[in-house]
Order: C-alpha cells, then sequence, then structure tokens
C-alpha cells in the first residue's frame, strides 16, 4: 500500500523480485485470483468471525481513537474489502496494515489460530514467555498493541509471515473491522459529517457531491490515507468514479459530474484542480478538496447560519442617512432603484461597482443604498475565523457559495469589499485559476474557457445583486469593468458635505463648531481619516489635548499619504487687504468682476504683473467673496521628468478642483502656458495643449498668475475672459497704505517729508508693505514711522529695475 516492508527494502524492490520469480515459475495471477477469491467469501460472510461482539475483540484503544482515524481506516479497509480483486494481499498486507493497525478488530477464531502460530514461532523467545497462559484479551493488551511492523515484542511483527499461510484470515480481520468501524461510526454524529450536511443542505449538494466532501476532507486530514489511494489504480476514470460511488453507496454518474470542470463544486471553490478524464490513473486523483474547506468542516457550529457566516455575514447597520450623501443624493437614488427592482424581477447578473480613494464612504454608500431599497445587506467575508486575511481566491469562493446561500431568500444583496485582489494582475494565482474554469456545467465541453470568459459570465449570472467596492479601478480590467450595470465614482466630499461629515465624527469628541470647520476645509479629508485622528486622540492622551492631537495625527497621515505637497494651507495675512489699493489695468473694475464670478461661477482669468502687486490676495479674495476654497498649484505640483505624467497632473488638478468646488489659481502659470512657438521639445507642446484643453473643459473659476505675460501663448490668451494687469501702487495709494500699516490710522497726516520720500517710490507695491510687515513681527519690536519708510526704501532698491535705473544714473536722491 505504498508503505515500507518490515525487512527495509521498499516495496518496488521487493515487487520487482516477485516479477523476476513469477517469470522463472508461475504467473501471479493465480495468487491474485486467490485472494480475490478469499476476500469474496470473507466479505460475503463476515458473519462466519462475526456474529456479535462476544465474537471480536478490538484492538486496545480502538474505542477511544480519534474519530477520524477511524474513518480514515474504515474507507480504506471498505474499499480493500469490495475491491480484493485490485488488491494483493501478500504483497501489500503490510503497508495496510501500518495505516489501520491501530484500529483491528480481531475474530475470536482467528486470534485464536493466529496464537497456534505464534505459539510454534516464538517458542524460547524470552520477549514471548507466558503468553501461551493469557487470555486472548490480556494477549492484545501486550502483544496488540501498534508500535510499528519493526517491533518484535508484538504480534505485527510475525503478520506478513502468517498472511502467506493464512490469507482467509487476515482478509477476514479486515472485513471485520471495515464492519465494526461502520456499525459504530454509524451510531456517532462525527462533527465533520455534521457539517457536510448542513452545507449540503445550504448549497442543496446531492449525495455524491457530500460523499466527495467527505473523502477529500479524510485525505486531506491524513497524508497516509493520500498515499494509499495512490496505490489503488484504475484504468479509466469511469472505473474510479464506480468505485467511489460503491463504497458511497451513491450514483457513479453524479460522482462524474461532480467532479468534471465546471461542475457546481468547482464553481463554488469546494474543490481545485480538478484533472481530465484521461489523465485518472488512481482514486487519489479524486481527492481535490480544497485545502480551505477542511479547517472550516472541523469546527463547531450553533447551527447553519453560523455555518454560513464563515463565507458570509449581515453587514453591519451603518450610522450615516441619505442626507449624508447629498452630494450625490441623484446616484444613490439609482443605485437603491436599481437594487430594488432587480430583486424584485429576480433579474440575474446586476452587479454595481462602486470605486475612489479609501475612505471615502464607499462601503457607508452601499449600506445606505441597500437600506433604502428594503434590502438585508450580506458582506462578503475577507478573513476567516482566526482573523487571517483571506486571498482573492478564497474570497472569490466565499462569494459563489454566498450567491448559492442567499438566492433562495428574499430581499437580500451582497456586499463584496476590498476586490482588488479579486480582479489582479494576469500573471497572479487568481487570474490563473480564472484562466482554466469554466462558468457554468451549461459551458461547452470541449475547449478550454479563458479567464475574462469565466468572470464575465459570472458577473452576468449573478442570483443576488452584488455590489462591488475597490479603491482602485485600474486594477479592474476593461472587459470586466463594462458588465456592470452602473459604476459610481466616489470622491473626498465637497466642503459643505464634509463639513456634515467631520461634525459627525467628531460627535464623540468636545471640540467646538470651529474646530470642525477648520477640518472640513482640508481638501481630500475623508470621514474614514477622521474617525481613525479622533480615535487616536482618545487612546494617546488628555481629553482636554484632542483637538491639538486630531491635527497631529491628520498632518501625519498627509505626510505618509503624500498629500503634503498637495494641502497648500492659507497665506499668513499681515497687511490689511482692500481691493481699492490695487491699482489694476483693466476695461471692467474689479467689484464689477468680481460680481459677475459670484452669478456665473465661472470663468478664465489672467492676472500678470510685477511681483507682490497683489495677484494672489485678489484670487484669494475672490474665493472669499465666493466663499469657496482656493486650490493653489504651482509648477513644481504638475511637473515630472516622466513623459506623460505632467499631463496627467493637469487633469487631476482640473478634476480635483471640479470636485472640490474650488477656485483653481495656477501660479506661475507661464511655466505651462509659454508660447509653442518658443518650444524646443515635443512634450512642452504637449504639456500646452493639455492645459488649453483643461481651461475648455472646466467649469468653474480658473486664475492664471505670471510675470511673464508676453510669453504666454496666443490660444491662451484667447481662452481668458479678463485680462489683468497689476502695476505698482500709485501715490495716493502708497500714502494711504502707509497711514493704515505703519500709523495704523488712515487719517493720519504725513509730514512733507514722508510724502516725498514716498513719492519717490514709484515702483512699490503691496508686497513690500507685507515685507516690512513680517519684519516687525519676527523682531517683535515696534517700528517708528520714519524706521517703517526707511524699511520701504530698502525694499525698494531691491528691485532690478531701481537697481538697472541707479546704475545708469538715473536714480533720484
Amino acid at each position: 500500500m505504498g508503505l515500507r516492508h518490515r525487512s527495509g527494502g521498499s516495496l518496488i524492490k521487493r515487487d520487482a523480485m516477485v516479477m523476476k520469480r513469477s517469470a522463472a515459475s508461475s504467473p501471479a495471477k493465480p495468487a491474485l485470483a486467490a485472494s480475490a477469491r478469499t476476500a469474496k467469501q470473507a466479505s460475503a460472510n463476515p458473519g462466519g468471525e462475526f456474529k456479535g461482539e462476544a465474537h471480536v475483540l478490538a484492538s486496545p484503544g480502538l474505542k477511544e481513537a480519534p474519530v477520524l482515524d477511524r474513518m480514515c481506516s474504515q474507507f480504506v479497509l471498505t474499499l480493500t474489502v469490495k475491491h480484493a480483486g485490485k488488491f494483493n494481499l501478500r504483497r501489500d498486507f503490510n503497508g495496510l496494515l501500518s495505516f489501520t493497525g491501530r484500529h483491528l478488530v480481531w475474530p475470536v477464531r482467528v486470534l485464536g489460530r493466529l496464537r497456534d502460530y505464534l505459539r510454534q514461532r516464538c517458542q524460547g523467545n524470552e520477549l514471548w514467555a507466558g503468553h501461551e497462559t493469557l487470555s486472548h484479551e490480556d494477549f492484545l493488551l501486550r502483544y496488540g498493541v501498534w508500535t510499528g511492523p519493526f517491533s518484535e515484542s508484538t504480534l505485527f511483527f510475525y503478520l506478513d509471515e502468517y498472511v502467506k499461510d493464512a490469507p482467509k484470515d487476515m482478509l477476514a480481520l479486515l472485513a471485520t473491522t471495515s464492519e465494526w468501524l461502520d456499525r459504530q461510526l454509524k451510531r456517532e454524529s462525527t462533527l465533520v459529517e455534521t457539517n457536510i450536511d448542513a452545507l449540503g443542505n445550504l448549497l442543496q449538494l446531492n449525495p455524491a457531491e457530500r460523499a466527495l466532501l467527505l473523502y477529500g476532507t479524510l485525505a486531506r486530514y491524513q497524508r497516509e490515507l493520500r498515499g494509499a489511494l495512490v496505490e489503488f489504480k484504475v484504468n479509466t476514470a469511469q472505473e474510479a468514479f464506480a468505485t467511489i460511488a460503491a463504497v458511497a453507496g451513491v450514483n457513479a454518474q453524479e460522482v462524474a459530474e461532480a467532479l468534471r470542470a465546471g461542475s457546481r463544486l468547482e464553481r463554488i471553490g469546494m474543490v481545485e484542480n480538478l484533472i481530465s478524464e484521461h489523465n485518472i490513473t488512481d482514486l487519489a486523483d479524486l481527492m481535490k478538496v480544497s485545502d480551505q474547506l477542511p479547517p472550516v468542516l472541523m469546527r463547531e457550529y450553533k447551527g447553519p447560519h453560523d455555518l454560513m457566516a464563515v463565507f458570509t455575514r449581515p453587514a453591519s447597520a451603518s450610522t450615516l442617512a441619505p442626507a449624508d450623501f447629498d452630494f450625490v443624493t441623484e446616484d444613490l437614488d439609482m443605485v437603491a432603484s436599481l437594487l430594488r427592482q432587480a430583486v424584485a424581477r429576480h433579474d440575474a447578473g446586476v452587479n454595481i461597482l462602486l470605486y475612489g480613494p479609501p475612505g471615502t464612504g464607499k462601503t457607508e454608500l452601499a449600506k445606505v443604498a441597500a437600506h433604502a431599497a428594503g434590502l438585508d445587506l450580506y458582506e462578503v467575508e475577507y478573513a476567516d475565523r482566526d482573523g487571517n486575511s483571506l486571498s482573492g481566491r478564497d474570497r472569490y469562493r466565499s462569494l459563489q457559495i454566498s450567491q448559492v446561500f442567499l438566492k433562495a431568500s428574499a430581499h437580500v444583496a451582497l456586499l463584496f469589499d476590498e476586490v482588488e485582489d479579486v480582479f489582479p494582475p494576469l500573471s497572479s494565482d487568481t487570474a490563473q485559476l480564472m484562466a482554466r474554469l469554466d462558468a457554468s456545467a451549461e459551458a461547452p465541453t470541449s475547449g478550454s474557457v479563458s479567464g475574462k470568459a469565466w468572470v464575465n459570465q459570472i458577473l452576468e449570472t449573478n442570483p443576488v445583486p452584488v455590489i462591488w467596492v475597490t479603491n482602485r479601478i485600474e486594477q479592474i480590467d476593461p472587459a470586466f469593468r463594462r458588465r456592470f450595470q452602473y459604476h459610481l465614482e466616489l470622491k473626498s466630499p465637497p466642503p459643505g458635505a464634509r463639513l456634515r461629515l467631520v461634525t459627525s465624527a467628531l460627535a464623540d469628541v468636545p471640540v467646538g463648531p470651529e474646530f470642525a470647520a477648520q477640518l472640513a476645509e482640508r481638501r481630500g479629508l475623508t470621514p474614514a481619516q477622521v474617525r481613525t485622528a479622533v480615535r487616536f486622540a482618545q487612546l494617546a492622551g488628555p481629553i482636554q489635548d484632542c483637538e491639538r492631537l486630531i491635527l497631529r495625527q491628520l498632518e501625519n497621515a498627509d505626510k505618509a499619504l503624500g498629500h503634503s505637497a498637495q494641502q497648500r494651507g492659507a497665506r499668513p495675512m499681515v497687511t490689511q487687504y482692500a481691493l481699492d489699493l490695487l491699482n489694476c489695468e483693466s476695461k471692467f473694475e474689479i467689484p464689477r468682476i468680481v460680481a459677475a464670478l459670484q452669478r456665473r461661477s465661472s470663468g478664465n482669468l489672467c492676472f500678470y504683473g510685477p511681483p507682490g502687486s497683489g495677484k494672489t490676495a485678489l484670487a484669494e479674495h475672490i474665493a472669499q467673496s465666493l466663499k469657496r476654497p482656493l486650490m493653489v498649484r504651482q509648477a513644481s505640483d504638475l511637473s515630472s521628468k516622466f513623459v506623460g505624467e505632467t499631463e496627467q497632473n493637469m487633469a487631476r488638478m482640473f478634476e480635483a478642483a471640479a470636485s472640490e468646488g474650488a477656485v483653481l489659481l495656477l501660479d506661475e502659470a507661464d511655466s505651462f502656458l509659454r508660447s509653442r512657438r518658443m518650444a524646443e521639445r515635443n512634450y512642452e507642446v504637449s504639456e500646452v495643449n493639455e492645459m488649453l484643453a483643461g481651461m475648455e473643459r472646466f467649469p468653474g473659476i480658473f486664475i492664471c498668475t505670471t510675470n511673464l505675460f508676453e510669453d504666454l501663448d496666443e490660444a491662451a490668451l484667447r481662452r481668458f475672459a479678463f485680462k489683468i494687469q497689476f502695476k505698482p501702487l500709485r501715490a495716493e495709494q502708497r500714502e494711504r497704505m502707509f497711514r493704515r500699516e505703519a500709523l495704523s490710522d488712515d487719517d493720519a497726516t504725513l509730514t512733507a517729508e514722508q510724502t516725498s520720500r514716498l513719492a519717490t517710490l514709484d515702483v512699490l507695491t503691496p508686497g513690500d508693505f507685507a515685507a516690512v510687515r513680517q519684519q516687525i513681527e519676527i523682531l517683535g519690536e515696534a517700528l517708528s514711522a520714519d524706521e517703517f519708510l526707511a524699511q520701504l526704501e530698502a525694499e525698494h532698491r531691491s528691485k532690478p529695475g531701481v537697481r538697472m535705473r541707479r546704475d545708469l544714473g538715473f536714480f533720484r536722491h
């Protein structure tokens, strides 16, 4: 039976010797036929040696042996007895004994004849002194305990010799043991069989499928059993199916159907790695139960629903309501209606794909939509009962089993979250599995079905509607994506919705409404991030420091997520802002332009002029007037060393601004809108083209600032509705701003000297006043009016135009 003979030689070597002797004398067929006849006689009338418990003796410890070990022995012994013609008793008995020796049941007459043989064989052996005087029970206690075939102090050491003289006795021993174990096991309710019955009822499995799950589980449980089954050779697959069917008492055709590629057991992942029928050579080729199933079947469950929870469980209720998703109200209504109608009409193949960055509320939206549709939502498991994460293949198996579990239930839907690993790159194990499985039993039997065809067919035939959730839609092949009935991208909520979600997430910590508003201003912030930060604050420090701790956690998370470069905080305002302190050249007044933007909420503007002249400040003022966030991007945020990635960053910039409803400010726009006539490389032209296309498509307010207006592309200039030139402050503006910033009094009177000195600063800008104010804040000391003016003069002298003027001799002292 595939195990080593006690002499130490392998069965292969021994078989070779037997074949040589057989070639020299007589063929082996008579011996095999004799064994077959003996087996038939013993199995036909085991009662000749087994008429009740009084006529048999069990091996010591048999009744206390693990039930699965006894089941394995009973399975092999039944195969041996029922198919004795395939079993060479003289050759393979020792190997079979090493597998079943712990579980033998001895007919008293067989044991008596064996003791007579041993009385002569062991005469003079001190290890066997006095064995003749022992009762059968005591004899088995001393010499019948299995410790292996090589211990001379046990009867097993001599059985391979005895079987040559009395094969009928040994076959009767096997038949009696098989029948005794069968009777005993029928009296016990084993955990594995109970779970298989429960699983079979839930999945509506036929007897053949249940038997294959049982035998496959036993083969996974005990490796020696699989080795023994390898020795049961067959000529055809039909012979193998018939052999298993005879042992299990089921229909051979049902066994064949259950083990064909694309069978129900394979589709729901109960069996795997099935081989084609022409490659089946032994019974081990039929033991294909998934390695994930035996641990499931060997656990104790309170009931069928507890067993079902291994694969699927009711999704937890959401704390959110449809009002929390008012920024996607129409989409939410569509998803709920689709689910409701799919269940009411029993339509198969209804799948919804929710995708977007992590933490944007995709799972919560799925729960809210299912609740709005009046459905009970079940979730496909992502971890086993020990908390270990399941692979993509195992989770897909759970999805298939969940479909079978729930298809008879009314008003249910499935949630399949984090499905990135279910749609892997084609080189992964899961893709290879998809490539070899068929979609259904109705699929063509000839030719293999590709992985795409298999998954597409699954997406078209699932009886229970499924909401699929993923963070990375690019992981899913377009051939799969188009099979979904509805696609919904969920991004970070816009500011208004974000404020409500943030406020809800902060409900368990003592913070003020102004703190919630501060967090809501963080673009890209998700409710999940806030909940994580709140939990950190609750655990990491005293409750009175929760605001500081929450901000600290969010800042560190932004760095870890690579968001720090995108989150540009508001500039510190060191001067008092006023529109009348801007010196702009435009056909229309600035207040009129701002009012028009408030009405239309869209438009492209170009601000150009010297640094510090108030371009960015006006953009901030427009955003505040429209009560919208200001999204600032610079060339460093968009430029990439990889060809084509800069254009992608531009597209993402416009997309993010549109999603946030933000005013988009692109600083140093000349980096991407430089005239294409001046381009030296192809990618420079491509970048300008992408920026122009983005300007055309962008539905909001887009503001470009530049100091190099003359270098801008002609096509870009045509796309700007307003081109506003910023100039240095006029004389009256300089005086007014000096009163406000240096004297803190708009009505203060300047001295003649101060007025004269200010008059000479003809290229002074609001930025120069801001620079001096920053000096004051850093030094922490107030400056007198004359000291303030002196610093303004220093800022003025540092300007390139002024330096050049002085070098040429035109500077006025």
